[in-house]
């Protein structure tokens, strides 16, 4: 699941320092409420989803694998559509929180989450309406009623999400932590068992189950007050100041998952079961760095908003380049087991492994941008239509390269799609770094040019050493 928790970077609020020994729990509170919690707990929560997608396909065919895939993105998708709303929670509940307000009162607060509750029901309606109406549209079917049901899962999803964003803003870790990791946990033994038992509709009712759980846990903790019900006029201002925050974390959403829907209306479904297959590695293998970078930026984006120009610059190159070569690292010891691996562990999948070679390449690339691209967003200066022309560019590129490259090359082809669409995000968030005035232009190149000599240096690896 992509996630949009990111560990807010103040201190704890006074009200979660607890005194010492007043009762057995008082250590496990102390570290809940602490910034300490969501640096440990949610990485390895978020380790233990990864390890859980990799063991899903162990017992899945490939066509219902694909189905899985492609309907899971309903899942990840839907609570995107809140227009920035989530964002603007964090920030205006964390100016708050520097107000002195520790709890989430308040006409604005309170006016966003209701703003976000009817953009749910709006969102889960439409998505329904459109499963339905496009349900034949595509080479690879989407299999009713589970898709309908991963609807509601997101829509689920959605309205929780606005609550985490409050708890993050607010810097209530306890909270944050908590309900982020219950969240996540979901994704683990509870999907696979609904997954086992009750196939694809299976999985997405206990994702509705777990979702909504958690989802009324914290209405019930923290309601939306109906006198501070807003407007329809004021709704609307809500929407337009969220946009913006809208815009540039949607489209990386839609790069990063583009081609399932791209793949899905050139291939077959035995063909798109063995492209969910490489596709879903490198989506938890980038899954997985992200959550680190997610540890990383909050800190230094506040360091870069305030330092002067260009002073950070070496600074940020340096960690992402130290990065660059330990994914590079991984993908080249990955490029030379998944031959031996995978026939092995995944017979069904073998098929997938010389796309899953090259898409573990496009994940140098990927991961580096991915690296960059909370940075870039969170700079002193945001180019509004710098940030829409960069992920453009890249989103058509990697439709461009995708169906271009399936026709010529197959699963490979879409692989060496991966790669060109993820250069060219890794350039656009350079580009925009530079703009804001973080990245020089001899560092923007350097960093650039060393991820594309680490990438070739894999592929040579995986063509010669391990063909």
């Amino acid at each position: 699941m992509t996630s949009e928790s990111a560990p807010p970077s103040s201190e704890p609020p006074p009200s979660a320092k607890l005194p010492s020994g007043k009762e057995p729990s008082s250590a496990l509170k102390r570290f809940l409420e602490s910034p300490r919690s969501y640096a440990l707990v949610v990485p390895t929560v978020n380790a233990c989803v990864a390890a859980t997608g990799l063991f899903i396909p162990w017992f899945m065919e490939p066509v219902s694998f694909g189905q899985f895939i492609l309907i899971s993105t309903f899942v990840q998708y839907l609570w995107l559509l809140d227009l920035g709303t989530s964002q603007l929670i964090t920030r205006t509940s964390a100016r708050l929180k520097q107000a002195g307000l520790n709890s989430p009162a308040g006409v604005r607060v309170q006016g966003i989450l209701w703003t976000r509750f009817y953009l749910a029901v709006i969102a889960t309606v439409t998505a329904l309406a459109l499963a339905v109406a496009f349900r034949d549209s595509f080479k690879v079917p989407l299999p009713m009623p589970a898709t309908l049901l991963a609807i509601l899962a997101g829509g689920m999803q959605f309205i929780l999400m606005g609550h985490l964003a409050l708890y993050r803003g607010l810097s209530t870790f306890g909270l944050f932590t908590a309900n982020n990791s219950i969240v996540q946990v979901g994704l683990t033994a509870p999907r696979v068992l609904g997954l086992y038992f009750g196939g694809l509709s299976g999985c997405f009712s206990v994702l509705i189950l777990w979702f909504g759980g958690v989802a009324a846990s914290m209405l019930r903790r923290d309601p939306p007050r109906i006198r501070f019900h807003p407007s329809l006029h004021r709704m609307r201002r809500t929407v337009a100041v969220a946009f913006p925050l809208f815009v540039s974390v949607s489209l990386w959403s839609v790069f990063m998952m583009a081609n399932r829907w791209f793949v899905a209306d050139l291939a077959d479904p035995e063909t798109y079961g063995q492209f969910s297959f490489a596709a879903a590695v490198l989506g938890l293998y980038a899954g997985t760095f992200g959550t680190i970078a997610q540890a990383y930026y909050p800190k230094l984006s506040a360091e870069a908003y305030a330092a002067e120009p260009f002073a950070l610059s070496r600074r940020v190159v340096g960690d992402a380049l130290k990065l660059a070569a330990v994914i590079s690292v991984l993908s080249t010891i990955g490029v030379m087991l998944v031959k031996l691996v995978v026939p092995f562990v995944y017979v069904a999948y073998a098929a997938a492994v010389p796309a899953l070679k090259i898409f573990l390449v496009a994940g140098i690339p990927m991961i580096s941008a991915s690296w960059l691209m909370p940075i870039a967003m969170s700079a002193r200066t945001r180019p509004i239509r710098e940030i829409v022309a960069v992920y453009f560019l890249a989103i058509g590129t990697l439709w461009a390269g995708t169906v271009i490259g399936f026709r010529e090359a197959g699963l490979e082809g879409v692989g060496i799609g991966v790669i060109v669409a993820s250069f060219v995000m890794l350039g656009g968030q350079s580009v925009l770094l530079r703009r804001s005035r973080v990245l020089s232009i001899r560092d923007a190149a350097r960093l650039v040019l060393s991820v594309l000599l680490l990438s070739a240096s894999v592929a040579l690896v995986s063509h010669y050493v391990a063909p």
